[in-house]
């Protein structure tokens, strides 16, 4: 049995952190972080407030959906990579993973499965301040999704 009171104000905290990494606008972006937060901070309090067994059962919850979500961006990526090399393994291990890191792991997946579909534009270049070439954001852009999973 799940504690319904706590799953509503994770899922609200999800929901947020969800919503922030969607945004390109990096003030705005990492407001994100404050929902990761609130995820473990609901969970501690959960356990003190429902008992470990309803605590538990409702985190391995919300760690399943985690897991789950970023198995389904390996699916999604596996099927867009155009040649073996490209194609990422499929891992169950998520599923694992989920159970500590779901508050980063979901809204993560969900921001990477969008990206993936085109759904999700690239962040807007920004303005080299220093005025050299080896930081300026197109290059650091091309860099990070290379080194994406």
């Amino acid at each position: 049995m799940i504690a319904a009171k706590y799953a509503i104000a994770l899922a609200t905290a999800f929901l947020w952190t969800t919503g922030f990494s969607l945004m390109n606008q990096l003030p705005v972006r990492g407001l994100r972080n404050l929902g990761i937060l609130s995820c473990y901070v609901i969970g501690i309090i959960m356990f003190m407030k429902v008992g470990f067994k309803r605590g538990i059962a409702t985190w391995i919850m919300f760690g399943l959906i985690g897991g789950f979500l970023y198995f389904t961006y390996d699916l999604v990526s596996r099927a867009k990579a155009t040649s073996e090399i490209e194609k990422p393994p499929i891992s169950l291990s998520h599923f694992i993973y989920g159970q500590f890191a779901w508050p980063i792991m979901g809204p993560e997946a969900i921001e990477y499965i969008l990206a993936e579909i085109g759904m999700l534009k690239s962040p807007p270049a920004v303005k080299n301040i220093r005025g050299d070439k080896e930081n300026s954001q197109p290059e650091a852009a091309r860099d990070a999704e290379k080194m994406r999973p």
